[in-house]
């Protein structure tokens, strides 16, 4: 069952060079598509020993779902033609990513998106396509500043902090910030906690590291 699923999630993320032409349909049980960009690394689902499965088929579409405590991964279908991806999303919790792609009715790639997860922060080259397949437009946010998303997360782990990461950006919006946290205290009454986090902070202008120490009170 874990080779089945894996060989579903690799074919559904990982991508390859950009097609203009019409994308096949394939069935649920081999969704191998060559959508548009390489991602970098490819996760290993089942390192992590507890997840879920889950099929919904509703009047809201066709959906199939991985759900896990490290991340989630949804293949969503046209409510009116249960043949056709809608969507695809992942989020990973452990290095802090989320990746959408969204099709046309005709099977080509709408657009593909990726963001961090807990902040949201823009992140790789984002693809917009027109119903044709052809590309209309590319938003690269690599290239934007000299220390890239991918950069500072390399930067981080040579510096020995640990997954899971959470990123921020500075409030003048100069630098990185890739954070380790965990908790250390809990009061199941009050539902608080208090976490801490080890943490690097990088200018993203010219690499310059520094590493810190945080802690942040909140509700679970």
């Amino acid at each position: 069952m874990k080779k089945i699923f894996l060989i579903f999630l690799v074919a559904l993320f990982v991508g390859c060079k950009t097609e203009t032409n019409k994308i096949k349909q394939e069935s649920e049980n081999s969704i191998v598509r060559k959508d548009t960009t390489i991602e970098k690394e490819t996760p290993n689902y089942f390192q992590y020993e507890e997840y879920k499965v889950g099929h919904v088929n509703d009047g809201y579409g066709k959906r199939f779902y991985i759900d896990s405590l490290h991340y989630n991964a949804v293949v969503r279908y046209y409510p009116s033609d249960s043949t056709k991806f809608w969507f695809k999303h992942y989020d990973d919790f452990v290095n802090d990513t989320t990746l959408l792609k969204e099709y046309y009715k005709n099977g080509n790639l709408k657009f593909i998106k990726k963001k961090t997860y807990h902040n949201f922060i823009p992140i790789g080259v984002w693809e917009f396509y027109k119903r044709n397949g052809e590309l209309k437009e590319t938003l690269d946010f690599d290239n934007k500043y000299y220390v890239s998303f991918q950069k500072a997360i390399t930067i981080a782990k040579v510096n020995g902090i640990k997954k899971p990461f959470e990123t921020q950006i500075s409030g003048d919006s100069t630098c990185w910030k890739i954070i380790h946290w965990r908790n250390v205290k809990f009061d199941s009454l009050s539902n608080r906690g208090l976490d801490v986090g080890s943490g690097i902070e990088i200018n993203r202008f010219n690499g310059h590291a520094d590493k810190f120490q945080t802690e942040r009170r909140r509700v679970r």
